[in-house]
């Protein structure tokens, strides 16, 4: 096991428990709900922060550590509601289900995920940390669910919770990438659910 930390444990550690506002993050994140997001986008986001451009660009003169933060905030609202539910395995992988359909309505957040995750894979990224710990936090959460439901006899004989929990992360990341090439071509949440129901007893709906 990656870790000996229960759900109730993760979802704690990964959801502040006041989450305070964050004007131009989520200005951001709104930009991004309805269009790709880059260096070019800080006048719109400017204009929905109701700051100047120079302001922004005084707080990150590399727009990069603003986008990451952007992302971190994101996962912090997304922490925070699911703090607020069960955290049983089975309600845990219902909530990376809904993390795939939510996305669909949010193509320049996936599209940003997408094109910095890929660019900070290099090292001196100032992404690279953000994205290491959050693959790792989230491989976490997803073998603690599974291994959850492995105890109850909700998994199939011979089911490795990490070695599906690293797949369905990878399998939700390549669905993303296929959908922003092409928006009609497929069902993420569909493949993602066909994906874990292959392995459990009573399959998700």
């Amino acid at each position: 096991m990656e870790g000996s930390r229960t759900l109730e444990t993760i979802v704690r550690m990964e959801a502040p428990p006041d989450l305070e506002p964050a004007p131009l993050l989520d200005a951001v994140l709104e930009e991004a709900s309805v269009n790709a997001i880059g260096p070019d986008s800080i006048a719109a986001v400017a204009a929905r922060a109701r700051m100047s451009e120079k302001e922004i660009h005084e707080l990150y003169p590399d727009h990069r550590v603003l986008l990451v933060e952007a992302l971190q905030r994101r996962d912090e609202l997304g922490a925070a509601h699911l703090a607020e539910g069960p955290r049983d395995g089975r309600t845990l992988l219902l909530a990376f289900l809904e993390t795939a359909r939510a996305n669909t309505a949010a193509p320049g957040a996936v599209e940003l995920f997408a094109t910095l995750s890929a660019a900070a894979t290099s090292a001196d990224h100032p992404g690279h940390e953000y994205f290491r710990t959050r693959y790792q936090a989230l491989r976490h959460l997803l073998v603690d669910a599974l291994r959850e439901l492995e105890e109850e006899g909700e998994l199939e004989h011979g089911a490795d919770p990490q070695g599906i929990a690293t797949q369905a992360i990878a399998l939700l990341d390549g669905l993303q990438v296929q959908w922003l090439l092409d928006r009609g071509a497929l069902d993420m949440p569909s493949l993602v659910r066909s994906f874990f129901n292959a392995w459990l007893v009573h399959p998700l709906h």
